[in-house]
């Protein structure tokens, strides 16, 4: 089994593509406010939208990356270069 993080493996659906071509603008947005620890209530509020389609946004991302929790989500985002990096 492989644990190295280094050797995240890419979801075959984001080889090959650009970040925007990946997720929606929406869910990057929500994928963000995921990354700085808000609560889908907080990023509901923040972006102003239901609480129930920021749930729906996080399902879409959690299948697009092939992960089952938030941690794993932005674990995966940031290896795959979907975040900013922290000198952005």
């Amino acid at each position: 089994m492989n644990t190295n993080p280094a050797e995240v493996s890419v979801p075959a659906r984001v080889a090959g593509r650009r970040t925007n071509d990946f997720l929606s603008a929406r869910e990057s947005d929500v994928l963000m406010l995921v990354c700085h620890g808000l609560s889908n209530k907080r990023i509901a509020l923040s972006l102003a939208i239901a609480p129930e389609t920021v749930k729906a946004h996080v399902k879409r991302i959690f299948i697009k990356l092939e992960v089952g929790s938030r941690a794993q989500a932005v674990f995966r985002a940031s290896s795959l270069g979907l975040l900013p990096s922290v000198n952005d």
